[in-house]
């Protein structure tokens, strides 16, 4: 099978009709594909080597825009993160089942366990699903990835910046005054259970690269089964956090720290599915959920 990559920046809308896609390797008796998808958060649209980026690098995301396909223009169904992941997911306008804008820690909804996600397609397919990183479909457990088709999830349930240290809350002066105007504290979720009660900002500096370890690993562990992978990381949403080792590599400071940090993550997912051999049986797909922030520039 030809490998084909594609790049999409800025907002992306991707169906997979199910049978039509899933059940080819049937009627050929070849495997059927992997798929990998990345999905940053709030990352811009010329925040690419390709794109014309400027003082930062993305040599891996380039490599994809040069051996894949790279749409240019396209339209997200709401440039808002959860509306945006509604519809990637679904095939469906976000509005039309109850998503809009993005869900706080006091949202009581989300993503109805009656809809049907690329996940539980694949698995209907005998694909191994995972989720990595920022899921913003809801935090309660109905609405957990593990009732949406996912084997295994490891993140965080909603925005990065939705705990009691927003950037907003800078003008406060107190930590009693931030915490009465903001979020409570942000969680970390392993499957349908808080492994870190309370993420802190050297947390955050390590979502990027433990997320891209999750993600390395599972594909080693499901390398001899078709697998779907999903990786949206919760970087470049503010606020920006990178890891010691990608800190100060860029002319551009911490964004373009973070956007090279992430470029990296990028590569060492096609570093191993060349080494096991199987880059040419996995479809690679990169996206943005919606344009960048522009309150914090």
């Amino acid at each position: 099978m030809i490998t084909t990559r594609l790049v999409v920046l800025s907002c992306v809308g991707i169906l997979l009709a199910g049978k039509g896609f899933l059940g080819t390797s049937e009627a050929t008796g070849h495997r059927s594909p992997n798929v990998v998808l990345f999905y940053t958060d709030d990352q811009g649209w010329a925040d690419v080597g390709v794109q014309g980026a400027e003082d930062f690098q993305t040599p891996n995301l380039d490599r994809l825009a040069e051996e894949g396909v790279r749409f240019t223009d396209f339209y997200v169904a709401q440039p808002v993160c959860s509306a945006s992941r509604a519809a990637l997911l679904t095939g469906c306008y976000p509005n039309r089942i109850g998503i809009s804008g993005a869900l706080g820690p006091g949202a009581r909804h989300g993503l109805h366990p009656g809809e049907t996600t690329l996940a539980e397609m694949f698995k209907s397919q005998g694909y191994a699903t995972a989720i990595f990183g920022k899921w913003h479909l809801g935090h309660l457990k109905p609405f957990l990835p593990l009732q949406h088709g996912f084997d295994e999830f490891y993140g965080i349930p909603y925005s990065n910046d939705m705990w009691p240290r927003h950037p907003d809350l800078a003008k406060f002066a107190t930590e009693t005054e931030k915490r009465k105007r903001g979020y409570p504290d942000l969680p970390l979720f392993e499957g349908n259970e808080i492994a870190l009660p309370v993420v802190e900002p050297a947390d955050q500096a390590k979502f990027t690269t433990g997320i891209t370890n999750r993600g390395v690993d599972f594909i080693r562990r499901n390398s001899d089964t078709p697998f779907f992978l999903y990786m949206p990381h919760p970087m470049p949403h503010v606020p920006l956090f990178v890891s010691e080792s990608s800190e100060g590599r860029t002319p551009r400071g911490l964004y373009g720290d973070v956007i090279s940090e992430i470029d990296d993550s990028v590569g060492r997912i096609l570093a191993v599915l060349k080494e096991l051999d199987i880059d040419n049986q996995t479809l690679v797909i990169f996206a943005s959920d919606n344009g960048p922030w522009l309150s914090y520039g």
